[in-house]
């Protein structure tokens, strides 16, 4: 995008707002450097990664970007086989831990950009671990760096100590302190000294290191701690080369991972970039523009973002049923702050920033912008402002093409009018023929004629209320400017006899154009007016609309209610012939456990079909409209019908028909004309436990069949099979297992012999298998 477009445009200062809105230097750099792209897919990617990082600021603030050290310097030093210092490698950690909570980010299904861009990263643990124990926050080595550099500094530190403490007691001497200037300690070239009077210089044993200004007092090392301090000399030596030795050791462990740390660095502030794109939306209180690449914008409600409140809103449309707009209508009328925020939110939206307008607005990816706005002139070349514009859009008319974008302030001024209306006429008509789409702005009337001759062009006028005598800066498509200067003078005081010979002497064609422009003002202001009515009926369909839908959903609830009072009588006759089939069932149990007589099979049968007839239709089914409930109580299990939930009844309807109900972990106050009596779930299970002992019952057989299987197996089904027939009642069983070698036989019988409800078995009859069947009698 030519550099010129974007200086004349200002997004020059969209981006110092974006830059502010960084956390890093190095997201501050990006920031500045961003530039608008041409590739659609590249525009899309920004804004998916703009809303995603705004999906995570609403939550949370990544401030692991925040004061990012820049590394760059620190990896060229590594490269090069130099030493870094441990501030150095305090910056290397802090991208390391940058990185770590970086990845946390990943979420391929809510981020899928961000999650692509920080699987780039790099991290390391051991690295992060290496240099973390052997540097600290504030960028030192550590004592525990490495087991030497510990037991040297304890060294000298102890040696300190001892230094001072001797000083601390030479200071302290009433003999000592006539000849000290001050009662201190202090340190010169890194040797511990004290402060003597000049005339005492002699007094004091020792080495003199300094002198004060003045010369009234020198700096002594008494003799007592020359030798302390000469080893304390020694063991910094020591204490230098193994911190080079530490240092040198963990910059070759960085060298190793230089491609990869940059790399971490460009990626952290590319993120910086994204959540600055974030919090600039937020704050202008922006929306994701759709994007597309053939040449279509549809701006609604959009606001100039350097403007702040004071920006009126605009609707604008161009690419779709016209490619030229030419914008008419008062100086100071707000036509060149259309044209900059028309070319100002194309550069936003094709950098990957939300735009300030309302949602659903759309903005064309363009290959180039091409811009003639403002004052001109050029005194370094001797060029006029006339000749300045010409020659910008000279170069506009030779380079723009299909895939550009063109916006001209006020073309076709600054010379002869008549001239300057048929240049601006060419040059127009170059344009269109180009291809390119176009926003104008003119005072040329000739030009309003044209846009409404020529296919593909559009009139438009930014509004002038005439009584006030302020611009409106509202944008109207669809209509050319009129002129107001008549108006104007009459409301400044001018007599009317001479604004009247003014209007006199306006060729007659102009002012044909004028009473044209004037009668659609009017008739637009008839359709505004009727389209507020239409507006107004419409509101009151809606309204009666919802009123209907209220009375639809009163009727669906009282539906649902006749539905429950039915399920509720359902369920209650459905209790009652499960209670009776309860009673045939275990009349049917108490025939077969009569141990008196032999089981009377016709009379199991009697009551089994008994039991099937009990299948009939619900006798209270003509009642459902007045149900005759029964007063709740505590225990029962009921239906909450208003919040569609069951519990138990906890406690007696109180006086205003409250009852307490216990619904999970939560009790709660219902009233009792929200209840409805149901089935608990231990009644459900003995209803299925009952009807699986009634299927039992009906097709249980009096004999196993085992042959064939192995023992375990054979066990297992004979074990079920006592169990079920122990739960209807049969007094005995056969087994039937066979001869063969006698192995199942022998299993068979040793399982029986013990079994809990076994009371005796023998062999059957000849006619019923012999030694291949055994009779079990049950308890």
């Amino acid at each position: 995008m030519d550099l010129k477009t974007i200086q004349k445009l200002e997004f020059n200062k969209i981006l110092f707002q974006l830059a502010e809105l960084t956390g890093s230097k190095a997201g501050r750099e990006k920031a500045l450097q961003l530039k608008p792209v041409n590739d659609l897919a590249i525009v899309e990617k920004r804004l998916d990664e703009t809303d995603e990082a705004m999906e995570i600021l609403r939550f949370e603030e990544p401030s692991f970007l925040n004061q990012l050290p820049v590394i760059d310097s620190c990896l060229a030093k590594a490269r090069i086989q130099g030493i870094l210092k441990p501030e150095e490698l305090r910056d290397i950690l802090l991208v390391l831990l940058a990185c770590r909570q970086a990845l946390r980010l990943a979420d391929e299904e809510r981020f899928p950009q961000l999650t692509r861009l920080v699987e780039g990263l790099f991290y390391d643990r051991d690295l992060k671990q290496l240099i973390s124990r052997s540097v600290d926050e504030e960028g030192f080595l550590k004592d525990d760096a490495s087991p030497q550099l510990k037991s040297v500094r304890g060294q000298i530190n102890r040696l300190r100590l001892r230094i001072r403490d001797y000083l601390q007691d030479f200071i302290r001497s009433g003999n000592n302190q006539k000849m000290l200037q001050d009662a201190l300690v202090t340190e010169r070239d890194g040797r511990y000294v004290v402060p003597v009077k000049q005339e005492y210089r002699y007094e004091v044993k020792g080495i003199v290191h300094d002198e004060s200004a003045s010369g009234a007092t020198v700096f002594i090392e008494p003799l007592a701690v020359v030798e302390n301090n000469n080893q304390i000399r020694i063991l910094q030596q020591e204490e230098k080369r193994e911190v080079e030795r530490i240092l040198r050791e963990l910059t070759a462990r960085v060298a190793v991972y230089k491609e990869e740390l940059a790399q971490n660095s460009e990626i952290l502030a590319e993120m910086d970039l994204i959540f600055a794109r974030a919090r600039l939306t937020y704050k202008m209180d922006a929306y994701r523009p759709r994007v597309n690449n053939l040449g279509i914008i549809e701006l609604n409600r959009a606001r100039h973002p350097l403007l702040g409140e004071k920006a009126v809103p605009v609707n604008v449309e161009l690419g779709k049923g016209f490619d030229m707009l030419v914008i008419t209508g008062p100086n100071t009328g707000g036509k060149t702050v259309v044209l900059k925020t028309i070319g100002l939110l194309t550069l936003m939206a094709m950098s990957g920033l939300f735009i300030p307008a309302r949602e659903k607005s759309e903005v064309a990816v363009f290959n180039n912008i091409y811009v003639d706005i403002g004052d001109e002139q050029s005194i370094e070349q001797s060029l006029s402002t006339f000749s300045s514009h010409m020659s910008n859009i000279i170069n506009v008319i030779q380079e723009a093409d299909k895939g550009s974008l063109v916006l001209l302030d006020e073309l076709g001024a600054g010379t002869d009018p008549v001239e300057g209306a048929a240049l601006a006429r060419v040059i127009l008509e170059e344009l269109l023929a180009r291809q390119c789409r176009a926003v104008v702005t003119t005072h040329q009337s000739e030009l309003k004629n044209f846009a409404y001759q020529q296919e593909r062009v559009e009139n438009a006028c930014v509004e002038f209320d005439p009584v006030s005598l302020k611009p409106t800066y509202e944008l109207t498509i669809g209509m050319p400017g009129q002129s107001n200067a008549f108006e104007i003078a009459l409301r400044l005081g001018m007599g009317p006899d001479l604004v009247g010979r003014a209007r006199h002497l306006v060729p007659e064609q102009e002012m044909e154009l004028g009473n044209m422009i004037k009668q659609l003002k009017e008739r637009s202001y008839q359709f505004e007016e009727s389209r507020r009515e239409v507006e107004k009926l419409k509101m009151q369909l809606i309204q009666e609309q919802n009123q209907l839908t209220q009375e639809r959903r009163q009727v669906d609830k009282d539906k649902r209610e006749v539905i429950d009072r039915a399920i509720d009588e359902a369920e209650r006759y459905v209790r009652m012939v499960r209670k009776e089939a309860d009673e045939a069932l275990q009349e049917v149990k108490d025939l077969r456990k009569d141990k008196d007589r032999p089981p009377q099979w016709h009379e199991i049968e009697k009551k089994r079909r008994k039991i099937k007839e009990l299948r009939v239709e619900n006798p209270c089914a003509e009642q459902l409209s007045l149900p005759q409930k029964r007063e709740i109580k505590p225990g029962d299990y009921v239906f909450i019908h208003n919040i569609n939930q069951k519990g138990y009844v906890v406690e007696e309807p109180d006086s205003q028909g409250g009852v307490v109900v216990q619904v999970g972990i939560m009790r709660l106050n219902v009233k009792a004309d929200q209840l409805i009596l149901a089935q608990s779930p231990e009644e459900k299970k003995i209803y299925r436990s009952n009807q699986g002992l009634l299927e039992k019952a009906r097709n249980i057989s009096k004999e196993i069949d085992v042959r064939g299987k192995l023992a375990e197996e054979a066990l297992y089904e004979i074990d079920r099979y006592l169990e079920d027939a122990n739960l209807v009642g049969l007094d005995s069983v056969r087994i039937i297992h066979g001869k063969g070698t006698g192995a199942l036989r022998k299993a068979v019988r040793s399982y029986l012999k013990d079994h809990r409800y076994v009371k005796s078995y023998n062999d059957g009859a000849r006619q019923e298998g012999g030694f291949g069947v055994t009779v079990v009698k049950l308890k």
